[in-house]
C-alpha cells in the first residue's frame, strides 16, 4: 500500500478520484502450459488525461513476479483494441501473459454501463523490460 500512495503523491493524485476493481482472472504466464487463476487489486485514475492504472496482484501466478521490488515501477503501456479488431501479430516479441477476466467488483462493470463486461488481454515484452498490453473488451451476449 505504501508504494501505491507514493505513486499517487509523486503524480499529485492523492486527493483525486480513483476507481477500484478487484479482478479474478485466468492467465497463462510466460508460456507455461495451461491457465491458472489470479487475483489483482486495480486502481484507475483519469486526471492526467490518460488512464493510469495501479495494479497489485494478491493471488496466483502473474507476469510481475519477475520484477517484484520494494518500489513501484512502470509496468506497461496499454492499448484498447476496437470491438472487432484482432490482436496484432507481434513477431519477435515474447508473450508475458494472456488473461481472460472472470469477475470484477467495480460498480461500472457490475451494475453500471459496462455491466457484465469482461476483458481478454495479451502483454508482450517488446524489448528487455519494455511491455505493451493489448486489451479487448468482451461484451456480454
Amino acid at each position: 500500500m505504501e508504494s501505491e500512495y507514493l505513486v499517487k503523491e509523486l503524480l499529485g493524485l492523492t486527493n483525486k478520484i480513483w476507481i477500484y476493481d478487484t479482478v479474478t482472472a485466468r492467465s497463462s504466464v510466460w508460456g507455461k502450459d495451461g491457465f491458472g487463476e489470479n487475483v489483482a487489486l486495480l486502481q484507475f485514475n483519469y486526471d492526467l488525461g490518460i488512464e493510469l492504472e495501479i495494479i497489485r496482484y494478491i493471488k496466483g501466478d502473474h507476469w510481475h513476479r519477475r520484477f517484484l521490488h520494494d518500489y513501484p515501477f512502470i509496468s506497461h503501456v496499454g492499448i484498447h483494441l476496437d470491438d472487432h479488431e484482432e490482436f496484432p501479430a507481434m513477431e519477435g516479441a515474447k508473450l508475458a501473459q494472456e488473461t481472460f477476466t472472470l469477475k470484477h467488483t467495480s460498480e461500472y462493470l457490475t451494475t453500471g454501463p459496462g455491466r457484465g463486461r469482461k476483458y481478454h488481454y495479451k502483454i508482450f515484452e517488446i524489448a528487455p523490460r519494455n511491455y505493451i498490453k493489448y486489451i479487448k473488451r468482451m461484451h456480454p451476449s
